[in-house]
Parts: C-alpha cells; sequence; structure tokens
C-alpha cells in the first residue's frame, strides 16, 4: 500500500489503540497495548505515564509491522485523550510522581468540599460546566497534591492532560485543547479560557495551567529525533493536538449537530448531545465539554462502572470461563455473554446495581456502591451476567431520560459506539430498555481514534471541514428495535431497580464511614 494514512491513538482508561486509516475512511490496521490501574487505597484510582508512553510505542510499532505501512507514509497522528488527570510536569516535561491520579480518583473530597466553602456550587458549576462530584476533577486533585506533596507541587511548571503529556514528549510544546481543558473543573466554559479568579480564589497558580488552550486541529509540532527513533517514525512527522475522548467520540459517532446524540459503553459509559451553547441544570447534572468542533459544545451525563463491572465479574467470579478462553480461540467476554443470553429478560427476578466506581449520574453520589439484590439458590452465574448487562443499562436509562429533559424532545434514536457495542445481545438490551431503536456504526468500537483521525485529516488538508470529514468516514451500520416481550418485562422492573438504590443509599453511607480494620 503507497497512499498516505493518518495514525491515531486513542489513550484510553485501560489501554492505548494506534489505528491507521487511508483518507477514505477505510481502517487499515488496529493495535492495542493494555496497562494497569491500580488502586492502592479505598477512593485512589492511579496509573504510570510510562506506562502510557511504552504503550503508545508498542502500539505504534506494532500497527506498523502488521500493516506493512512505510512510516513516510503516516501524513500526520493525533490523539483521543483520557481526562480530567491533572499531571504534574517539570520544564524538561519530566513526570513528578512516578503514579499519578486518573480521572477516576476521588481522594480530594476535604479539598472539594472546600472549593464548595469558597466558591458556591452554583457559582462553580455554571462556570465551569463541570456537573460530575467536584472530587473528579483536577481543581480538586491539584489542590490534594498541594496539600499532601507539597514538593511536587512547587516543582511542576505545567499540571497536563493524559494526551497532553505524550504530545509534549512527542514535540516539545506544552499546550492543551479546549475539550481537555473544559474537563478540568478550571475552564471558564463560555470564554473558553481559564477562570482566573475562580483558580486564585481556590489557591491554584494561574502559571502552572498550560498557556497554550488551541483548537484540537492545531498542528502542535513535529515527532522530533528521540521520540521517532523510539516509535519508528520519521522524525519531523505532523503531530495534531487531538482532543479528550468525550468530544473526540461524538465526532467519531457522527454527533456534531443538534439532535443528535450518542452512548459509549466501554469500561465508564456516558450520553451525550451535540449542543450551539453550554447546558446547565443544577438538579439534573448534565456536564458541558467544548466539543473538537469549532464553536459547538458535548453536553454529558456519564456513570463511571459499565464495561468495567462486567470486567470485575470476568477477574473475580467467571474464572472457568476465563480458563476456557485461555484453552481456546475465544475471547472470555463472548464466553460469559453466551452465558448471559441463556438467562431470560429480567434475569429470574435479579437486579444489579452498578455502582462499583462511585460517583456518576444520574446521582452523582461518592457514597454509591455496587448491589446484586434478589440473590436466592436457584440463580446461576448466567442470570449474574445478564443482571449485570441490565443493571448498567437501566441506568443508562436514567440518563437518557435526563438529557432528553435537556434536548426538550425524546430521542428517535441513539447511536450506540465503544466495546459494549460488540455485544448483540447487549445491543437487544439496551433497544428494549431504552425502548428506542439503537444505531450502530461500521466504526462502532473505534469511535474515539475514529475522531481523533478525522480531526488530523482536517488539520492536514484531507478534509475540507469535519462534517466532510463524518461524511466520509461515518456510516451507519443496522438499527436495532427493541424486542416487545423484552421491553414488557424491563417495564416492571426498572422502578424496582430505582427503589433499590434508593433503600440502599443509607445503608451505603453508613459503610463508607466504616473504616478498614487494616488501616488501625
Amino acid at each position: 500500500m503507497g497512499g498516505k494514512v493518518i495514525l491515531a491513538h486513542d489513550l484510553g482508561t485501560t489501554g492505548n489503540k494506534a489505528s491507521l486509516y487511508d483518507q477514505e475512511g477505510k481502517l487499515i490496521k488496529s493495535c492495542y497495548r493494555a496497562y494497569e490501574t491500580h488502586y492502592p487505597n479505598p477512593g485512589w484510582v492511579e496509573q504510570r505515564p510510562e506506562d502510557w508512553w511504552q504503550a503508545l510505542i508498542d502500539s505504534t510499532q506494532e500497527v506498523l509491522t502488521d500493516s506493512g505501512i512505510d512510516p513516510g507514509q503516516i501524513l500526520g497522528l493525533s490523539f483521543s485523550g483520557q481526562m480530567m488527570a491533572g499531571i504534574p510536569v517539570d520544564k524538561d516535561g519530566k513526570v513528578l510522581q512516578e503514579s499519578i491520579m486518573i480521572w477516576a480518583d476521588h481522594r480530594s473530597g476535604p479539598q472539594a468540599e472546600a472549593i464548595e466553602k469558597k466558591i458556591g456550587w452554583e457559582k462553580y458549576y455554571q462556570t465551569t460546566g463541570a456537573g460530575m462530584a467536584i472530587p473528579l476533577y483536577p481543581i480538586a486533585k491539584i489542590l490534594w497534591l498541594k496539600e499532601h506533596a507539597p514538593e511536587v507541587y512547587k516543582q511542576t511548571y505545567k499540571f497536563l492532560g493524559a494526551k497532553d503529556i505524550l504530545i509534549q514528549r512527542l514535540t516539545g510544546r506544552f499546550a492543551t485543547d479546549y475539550s481537555d481543558a473544559s474537563n478540568t473543573g478550571l475552564l471558564d466554559i463560555h470564554k473558553r479560557a481559564w477562570a482566573a479568579d475562580l483558580i486564585k480564589d481556590v489557591g491554584i497558580d494561574l502559571d502552572k495551567l498550560s498557556d497554550e488552550i488551541l483548537p484540537s486541529h492545531t498542528v502542535i509540532g513535529k515527532v522530533g529525533k528521540q521520540a521517532a527513533g523510539e516509535l519508528g517514525l520519521v522524525e519531523g512527522t505532523p503531530v495534531v493536538l487531538g482532543g479528550g475522548d468525550v468530544s473526540c467520540a461524538a465526532l467519531g459517532a457522527g454527533v456534531i449537530d443538534k439532535g443528535s446524540a450518542y452512548n459509549y459503553i466501554g469500561s465508564a459509559s456516558w450520553l451525550a448531545i451535540a449542543s450551539p451553547q453550554p447546558i446547565a441544570d443544577e438538579k439534573m447534572r448534565p456536564f458541558t465539554l467544548c466539543h473538537v468542533v469549532p464553536e459547538r459544545y458535548v453536553v454529558q451525563v456519564a456513570m463511571f462502572s459499565a464495561g468495567v463491572a462486567f470486567e470485575w465479574f470476568r477477574d473475580q467470579v467467571c474464572l472457568k470461563e476465563g480458563l476456557e478462553a485461555e484453552a481456546s480461540d475465544k475471547d472470555a467476554y463472548d464466553i460469559m455473554t453466551e452465558l448471559a443470553s441463556a438467562s431470560p429478560p429480567g434475569a429470574q427476578g435479579l437486579l444489579f446495581l452498578p455502582n462499583m466506581r462511585p460517583g456518576g449520574a444520574p446521582h452523582n453520589n461518592l457514597n454509591d456502591k455496587g448491589a446484586i439484590v434478589g440473590l436466592t439458590l436457584s440463580h446461576t452465574r448466567g442470570d449474574i451476567l445478564r443482571a449485570v448487562l441490565e443493571g448498567i443499562t437501566f441506568n443508562i436509562r436514567l440518563m437518557c431520560e435526563a438529557m432528553e429533559q435537556q434536548a426538550g424532545a425524546p430521542f428517535s434514536e441513539l447511536r450506540m459506539i465503544g466495546g459494549g457495542s460488540k455485544s448483540a445481545l447487549w445491543r437487544d438490551i439496551e433497544a428494549s430498555i431504552l425502548n428506542k431503536n439503537i444505531v450502530t456504526l461500521s466504526a462502532h468500537q473505534e469511535a474515539n481514534v475514529l475522531g481523533a483521525s478525522i480531526i488530523a485529516g482536517v488539520a492536514l488538508g484531507v478534509f475540507d471541514s469535519f462534517a466532510d470529514g463524518v461524511s466520509k468516514y461515518v456510516k451507519r451500520s443496522e438499527t436495532i428495535e427493541p424486542k416487545e416481550e423484552w421491553s414488557k418485562v424491563y417495564e416492571q422492573q426498572f422502578p424496582i431497580f430505582n427503589r433499590a438504590y434508593t433503600a440502599l443509599c443509607p445503608v451505603n453511607d453508613d459503610l463508607t464511614q466504616i473504616r478498614n480494620p487494616l488501616d488501625d
């Protein structure tokens, strides 16, 4: 293959995906490298940035080798990245901690309380658009670091996002894009600039944030000599800034105009719409991000425990299925889904509350916990696994109802993307629980990285506009209609699911207050 191609990376929560696309939108090859997440204490969720860099190297080298693409064919590379990190780096771009807080870390509760007292929730939310629990945002994480690791804070030249530290290492530039900056709790979402007064009031040094906040389709620099040697790229290859995963996924799903919506199911799940302006609702607490498409916004609600809950059951409960997968060519998730398929809709009266990572929509409660309700000796692993998929999707329905209120009308259909959309069973469950048509895309598992590639295409002149890129790259694949008999069962279960959550709230509050005896 001798034509020019685009290299796009998706730096996700569980690993990095490298993908090569030709200029007509055909996926040539994808390669993936996983990395570990560490949970050293309750509420602490960490990763090692050096693992990200190694995953970037390995996935780039593998995708080039497996595809037969010559590095000289690469027009440029771009990124979609996990957000909400706030990583301390020195003037050389060196990360000052071996392991850093990622988005799901919520140890900074006391700092979040201080922010609310100083700023007030309404002012904070209206200014920043940040509707999730404050401890999840870099504004609180940076303050935690300032209090508990003051020497690190003092040495910090800039706090950068996850994708931005990789870009700095590639190009030497310290910068971020609007979409990533808008999910820090530090950006004035209306002015698209750092909220200087708010930042000063909470006690963060403004000069420790990126001097440059730029459009996602900015060519931020070129791959330097050392990085080119490590990744196997040509020195001088253009690097496009890219964007945060939510906005990149919106672009990759073709959600760039008002009225369209998508649901992403990966380790987390979110539901988002495109909007010409920010949307704020203090009850529903959607959060507004800058879109990677100029002058547009992405309005989103998110839950943090979706595919990661299914992964937990794979690792902790379905050991037999894991061994079977290792001994065959099957994927453990496929085996688990087969078991779940054998259970009827409603999982024999079993409910799963999916809040194993707390703090997400629609309740935004950091004391939330996961639960299985209704378990009896007659239930099987298949029933449990189906209940897990259904419980996650019941929560997605709550998010969907909240977003439809914001949009002012129900969605006629919902685009489903991410790893969860790979499962035919999950697609049927979602259509039937939401009672609406679910649309999959030809690149349904690739939306984040597809969005990053469209950004690169706009930046490098492959596309005339973002709409042009969407028309060439984003293709509808299948429409899944609700199963009437399934929907009847789910309509009976849905209010019970909601009552179960409410009933367990005081129990979870009490459990949160119990100290781990090993900490004594």
